[in-house]
């Protein structure tokens, strides 16, 4: 199963970055590039330069990496696909926040992924325009402030009429774009739209896991420019993180799903938390009432009684219930040969599932050790062709050695059971 990998970054020259990704002649392998409207990034970075508070530039925007299935690029036509990004977009960003978005390819066109430029302030849905408070008379020959009684002053802005700039834009009281929103910079974010980008993808048919170092391995980035010795180390990490993932995964999704089964039952299994044995006693203790006299034992007329009056209902009801919710559990688990008692079972099972984590660090530390590096890959990859030659020649010798002892044993045999076979005189009949 495909996941969903994704990286956050801030972004300086949030101009620079809008073309450097949306520009066909620095990428290579563009699919499609898009913007949420007809704006210009200029505005946010005369903004941010405008309200920058100390020598530490502000970040103009900020930019999501998000990898995608690589069949996207040939199955949606480009419609489909600027439909899913502006999609994808609302859903992580909202209805008023501006964002740029380009689809690309790597260079080895190997992994179809999205940038999403976007800001982290929304744009001021009510503004509040400058107006003047009061008239404003201006001298004809000066354009200077003038009283209105003056000779040469004229009226040429009345009280409340609306401020403009020199380009006849309008003024206002307030900033074009609200606070930035922090949301952005909480690790919680992360988790947030990563769930977001999962339920877009179901919506056009595409289910993804989201990506979780905890129970997955992580796999390695192939950059543009990278060495060939880097790339083909990268590969073969990243084709051995793939079937540990795929294994890992069918693995822990198999205790989950038991652990789905087993738990309404084992809420209801609760009374009994550690008291088979005592259940077993009941159980043994009216089999004995039932037929006076079980596995040794004998009670006499008062004893009897003294269990019918006090003991046997309560054992009779427990017993029947533990009886059927432990057949109910055993008949339920995946594994039946490691079932020992419903308690002892569950423990184990859970115990499983917590130490899922320290099983896929195990995996991961294995492949570090073996070729975690390019140069320890080298050393595996040499190491493997040596083993491959010596299998190549090994078998072939011992199997002919072998098929030389077999052929040899047989005529052996051969000649022993000729040996033994007592010789006929050919003669007349009787």
């Amino acid at each position: 199963m495909a996941t969903i990998y994704s990286r956050v970054t801030k972004i300086n020259n949030v101009a620079g970055r809008s073309d450097y990704i949306s520009n066909p002649t620095r990428q290579e392998f563009i699919k499609l590039t898009g913007k949420s409207r007809d704006f210009d990034w200029k505005e946010y970075a005369d903004f941010e330069k405008a309200n920058q508070k100390s020598q530490e530039k502000n970040n103009e925007a900020r930019e999501l990496v998000i990898a995608l299935p690589n069949d996207m690029s040939e199955t949606f036509s480009d419609e489909i696909l600027e439909g899913f990004s502006h999609d994808l977009a609302k859903e992580l960003l909202g209805e008023n926040r501006d964002y740029e978005f380009a689809l690309h390819f790597n260079h080895s066109q190997t992994n179809f992924h999205m940038h999403l430029l976007f800001s982290e302030r929304e744009r001021a849905t009510t503004r509040t325009p400058k107006v003047y408070k009061r008239d404003m008379w201006f001298d004809k020959t000066t354009n200077r402030l003038a009283k209105a009684q003056a000779e040469n002053a004229e009226l040429r802005y009345k009280k409340g009429d609306v401020m403009t700039d020199k380009e006849g834009n309008t003024r206002y009281e307030d900033a074009p774009f609200t606070k930035k929103d922090k949301i952005f910079t909480e690790r919680s974010w992360i988790k947030v739209h990563q769930a977001a980008i999962q339920n877009v993808l179901a919506e056009y048919n595409y289910v993804l896991d989201v990506f979780d170092s905890k129970h997955e391995i992580a796999q390695k980035k192939l950059y543009k420019g990278a060495s060939e010795d880097y790339l083909e180390y990268a590969q073969h990490w990243n084709q051995t993180a793939r079937r540990a993932n795929k294994r890992l995964h069918k693995e822990r999704a198999t205790l989950l799903e038991e652990y789905k089964v087993l738990k309404p039952l084992m809420n209801e299994y609760k009374l009994f938390y550690g008291k088979e044995n005592e259940m077993k006693q009941a159980d043994l203790n009216l089999n004995i009432y039932k037929n006076n006299g079980y596995s040794g034992n004998h009670w006499n007329i008062f004893k009897r009684t003294k269990y019918f009056l006090m003991n046997y209902e309560e054992d009779r009801v427990n017993v029947n219930l533990y009886k059927e919710l432990r057949n109910k559990i055993f008949r339920s688990v995946f594994n039946q040969d490691d079932f020992d008692t419903p308690t002892h079972y569950f423990e184990q099972l859970v115990q499983k599932i917590k130490m899922f984590p320290e099983k896929i660090k195990k995996t991961k530390d294995k492949m570090v050790s073996r070729y975690g590096t390019v140069e320890r890959y080298k050393n595996y990859k040499q190491e493997h062709i040596r083993k491959e030659k010596e299998k190549k020649h090994e078998p072939k010798s011992a199997l002919d050695l072998r098929l030389k002892q077999l052929r040899a044993k047989n005529n052996q045999q051969r000649k022993e059971k000729k040996k033994e076979t007592p010789h006929r005189n050919r003669g007349v009949s009787r």
